[in-house]
């Protein structure tokens, strides 16, 4: 009986370090392939965030020689107006310091005055001093416009930090809408519409890249001097931000295509077919939705709904 204890006793504990063994290099196979599913995770996701930094530089580059023309044009009247100011400034000096060098000479009063009102009219002081004025609001608005398209390119390029901010969405459009004014004033009418909205909890640069992307394809949609319209609204607990156009449209077969990564209906170089597949991503992170309404040769419809932060 003691025998076939013993044996029985050994054929357990043979029984146990084989399982043993078993789970052991179970959980080594499963430890492995944990790690090589890590490894492909943060692999898709850098290759994300490398796509994603591809496509803002690609619409950069697009962006570029706009900004630059619409940064050109302040710039010129402001130069143009500090040569105005430079050459007044320089009468006005030649009129003070003349009559500086007059006051101080033993000419009586009437010469004085004599020499105040023929100076006044030879170098215009009093039109140069109304001219400042206006040249000085005139530098001051272009500077502002200047300063605004810095802060927008600015907006549009940088990377958002890990933790979601408070979004004025109606400023987030804006901005969009200011970037890519170069590009839609010489084609389209851009008529916007900011309604009253709650602030959402997002990221500000990834929701200012999906409206610049609904703007630049509803301006490449549309003909000359197409019509593009952009509204704001807070209806049923939704924020709805709406980019309507009359342009094209898009046919039936490629409407459940158009968020698919790639695919684009753009001629070779006028798109890379990661806009609206990007967006649909950012869209989608923000716990909302896009919905598209088309219709061929009536135009498009994209409208985007958006939850507004806790309170």
């Amino acid at each position: 009986m003691t025998e076939d204890y013993r044996a029985a006793y050994l054929r357990e504990k043979t029984l146990r370090k084989q399982a043993e063994q078993m789970l052991e290099d179970k959980s080594r196979e499963l430890y492995d392939s944990f790690r090589k599913l890590q490894q492909a995770h943060d692999s898709m996701q850098e290759n994300q965030k490398a796509l994603l930094h591809n496509e803002k530089m690609a619409s950069l580059g697009v962006l570029s020689a706009g900004v630059a023309h619409e940064i050109n044009n302040p710039i010129g009247f402001i130069y143009s107006n500090f040569c105005t100011m430079s050459e007044g400034m320089s009468d006005i000096q030649t009129f003070v310091f003349t009559m500086d060098k007059l006051v101080n000479s033993d000419a009586d009063g009437e010469k004085i005055r004599e020499a105040w009102r023929e100076g006044l009219t030879r170098y215009d002081v009093e039109y140069l001093l109304m001219d400042f004025e206006s040249l000085t609001s005139e530098t001051i608005e272009g500077l502002e416009r200047v300063k605004q398209i810095v802060a927008d390119l600015k907006s549009f390029t940088r990377e958002d930090s890990g933790e979601m901010d408070l979004v004025d969405i109606n400023e987030c459009v804006r901005g969009a809408v200011n970037i890519l004014s170069n590009q839609t004033k010489y084609h389209a009418q851009v008529h916007v519409d900011y309604g009253e909205l709650p602030k959402v909890k997002g990221y500000f640069g990834k929701l200012n890249q999906v409206f610049t992307n609904m703007i630049a394809n509803a301006n490449q949609a549309v003909d000359e001097n197409g019509d593009i319209h952009i509204s704001t609204t807070y209806n049923n607990g939704y924020i709805e931000i709406r980019f309507q156009d009359n342009g094209h449209g898009i046919s039936k077969e490629h409407l459940n295509l158009l968020f698919t990564p790639f695919f684009t209906t753009k001629p070779v170089g006028e798109g890379t077919g990661l806009g609206l597949s990007l967006s649909h991503g950012f869209i989608e992170e923000h716990n909302g939705r896009i919905k598209v309404e088309s219709e061929i040769g009536e135009g498009t419809t994209f409208t985007i709904f958006l939850p507004p932060a806790d309170d």
